[in-house]
């Protein structure tokens, strides 16, 4: 009879180590995931403001490249391919200076930004095409105007309703 009583013992002890180990191996698991849970709050609550600004930037890059805004700021030139030529130039230095913002948004919404930004130019090389080659630089903006007015900015209104969306998407 002692042998059966030990068996069951040992099958009992085994049976209660095994279940204390799958316990405490769940709670680790679940120590763990709480643990990362807080640093990923930790991490986004201070990634907040600095999502806030990046996003506020490419706002502001995506008015300044705005076909109206950028006649209305380089529009001072005397020719047309003088003209063209800064504001492709302008839309690059836009982009390359906010380039680094990338990092804040979703590949979605920087492609959107990104997208904006080649239709602009494209838009402004077209309307070039349109004009005399020796063409005085109001000739060119008011082709950029009639062609913005046609076509309208529907890529840069995409970029920036992305961009809203990733700000509501951060809270």
């Amino acid at each position: 009879m002692q042998p059966i009583v030990l068996l069951v013992a040992g099958i009992a002890l085994i049976i209660l180590i095994a279940a204390l180990f799958l316990f405490f191996e769940r709670w680790t698991k679940h120590r763990e995931r709480e643990w990362m849970f807080m640093l990923r709050a930790e991490n986004n609550k201070a990634m907040a403001p600095l999502r806030i600004s990046a996003i506020e930037r490419l706002v502001v890059m995506l008015e300044r490249i705005t076909p109206t805004s950028l006649v209305m700021r380089h529009g001072g030139t005397s020719s047309a391919g003088v003209l063209q030529l800064e504001l492709v130039r302008a839309i690059r230095e836009e982009f390359e200076h906010n380039v680094s913002l990338q990092m804040y948004v979703s590949a979605w919404c920087w492609e959107r930004i990104t997208r904006a930004r080649e239709d602009t130019a494209e838009l402004v090389k077209v309307a070039f095409t349109r004009v005399a080659p020796d063409a005085k630089a109001m000739e060119l903006s008011r082709e950029i105007f009639r062609l913005e007015a046609a076509v309208g900015n529907a890529s840069i209104k995409e970029a920036l309703a992305a961009l809203r969306a990733e700000l509501e998407k951060s809270y």
